[in-house]
């Protein structure tokens, strides 16, 4: 009967340590390579890095995603309790990896990757990794309260005025300078705002999208030639 009490006792305690086990993650890259980071499709930080840890994995499985630009890798992880689990990103053959290392208990599947230059994001300016012509860009709310007000004024040339101001003032996204200039009718007025963008533009990597704004041959040309001139720089 003792011997049976305390086989049940250490049953018992070994169920209520598994209940609330948790065990750790831990994902590192070079220093060349930074990345983000998502487990069960939430996203551990907003800002690319080469290394984060998550110390409270619960027991079971778990989604494990590393994303670098337009890659994404992912492993089907059975986080066990007292465990360690570490994982290496790399690329080989282009192809981004999600490499199991150390102690490691896992289910693993194929990695899956494709290009189709979408990355997951928590917030719209903070996982850009390309070349910044200019340092935080404006609010979504900044953006939509400019575009507002655009709107609400009857004239072209004071829209054209009141959009030329804020653009030479502040730093901006090109999906919302496109935003901003679309609120103005004439090509001419355009062309005025966008050359006035042009030393303010965030994410310059995109900055071709800019020539949507126009139609007129002659206007692109100039346009595209302030573009190279800029991304040459």
């Amino acid at each position: 009967m003792k011997s049976r009490g305390l086989i049940l006792l250490a049953f018992v305690l070994s169920q209520a340590l598994s209940v609330g086990a948790q065990a750790k993650l831990l994902v590192n890259a070079p220093d060349s390579l930074s990345f983000l980071l998502f487990v069960d499709e939430v996203q551990f930080n907003t800002v690319p890095v080469s290394s984060i840890q998550v110390s409270q994995l619960n027991v079971g499985k778990h989604n494990v995603k590393v994303v670098v630009q337009s890659q994404e890798s992912i492993f089907l992880l059975s986080a066990k309790n007292l465990f360690s689990h570490s994982f290496s990103v790399s690329v080989l053959n282009n192809k981004l990896e999600l490499v199991p290392s150390g102690e490691l208990k896992l289910q693993a599947k194929a990695f899956q990757f494709w290009n189709n230059n979408v990355i997951p994001v928590a917030s719209k300016d903070s996982v850009y990794v390309g070349k910044k012509g200019c340092e935080n860009p404006a609010s979504e709310t900044a953006v939509d309260s400019l575009v507002a007000v655009l709107y609400s004024k009857s004239f072209d040339t004071e829209r054209k005025m009141i959009a030329r101001g804020q653009l030479e003032s502040d730093c901006y996204l090109v999906k919302d300078i496109v935003q901003i200039i679309s609120t103005i009718e004439l090509e001419e007025n355009r062309m005025d705002c966008i050359s006035a963008s042009l030393d303010h533009v965030y994410d310059l990597t995109a900055i071709n999208e800019l020539l949507e704004l126009v139609i007129l041959e002659r206007n692109k040309e100039a346009l595209q030639q302030k573009i190279s001139q800029l991304q040459n720089q």
